[in-house]
């Protein structure tokens, strides 16, 4: 069973479409910064109309808050588990956005349906730690972005505070996160992915992964 599907996953929605509630609860709670991920998030409403975005794991649509009134862009969200895609879906209709520009497809990030090259920007927020092979997960996506395009998400490292630490391994006996990479990891995963310019920061709790696909 997937937790972010029940009522841990309506909390954490709540709060991350909050971002002062959110920021709050990262650094009372766990120690960790979570501006440089609604930062992350200005590069959706930079894409130009026809774009292409793939959203990995999309969970319950929270990166659709960064789209820019008015924007037309081809919006798939990729979820394993047909609840989260549900509510992925709801919040698209609450936005108003335009239902044949958002497809919800019903997918595990570790072995993506999607041809290659179909977007021009893949999101992928706070999904790669809970997946049993995040270097599987980081060579689809990698795979699924256009030459030139980018691939933008956050995730949990291995490395951080006490509180960080703590919880995590509350997270492993739960089922909440799989296998943890440290920075250094997940930077030379995206490099072996075929991805440019790569950045990796913080390098510890939650961070922000921004890299380019080759052209």
């Amino acid at each position: 069973m997937n937790i972010c599907s029940g009522p841990y996953g309506r909390v954490y929605d709540f709060g991350i479409e909050r971002p002062g509630i959110a920021q709050l609860v990262g650094r009372v709670i766990w120690g960790i910064d979570l501006a440089p991920l609604y930062a992350s998030m200005t590069a959706i409403a930079e894409l130009p109309d026809g774009a292409t975005v793939l959203d990995v794991p999309c969970g319950g649509g929270v990166a659709l808050r960064a789209l820019r009134p008015g924007q037309q862009v081809r919006w798939i969200a990729v979820d394993l588990d047909p609840a989260m895609l549900e509510r992925c879906g709801r919040r698209a209709r609450e936005r108003g956005l335009d239902p044949g520009s958002v497809e919800l497809l019903e997918d595990d990030m570790q072995a993506l349906s999607l041809p290659d090259a179909t977007a021009d920007l893949c999101v992928s927020y706070s999904g790669l730690h809970m997946v049993g092979d995040p270097l599987a997960a980081i060579g689809q996506m990698a795979r699924c972005v256009k030459p030139g395009g980018e691939l933008i998400g956050s995730t949990l490292l291995r490395q951080g505070t006490w509180r960080h630490r703590t919880l995590l391994g509350g997270g492993m006996r739960t089922g909440l996160t799989g296998r943890l990479l440290t920075a250094e990891e997940l930077r030379t995963a995206l490099a072996d992915a075929g991805m440019e310019d790569v950045r990796v920061s913080p390098e510890r709790g939650m961070t922000v992964f921004r890299a380019r696909r080759a052209a």
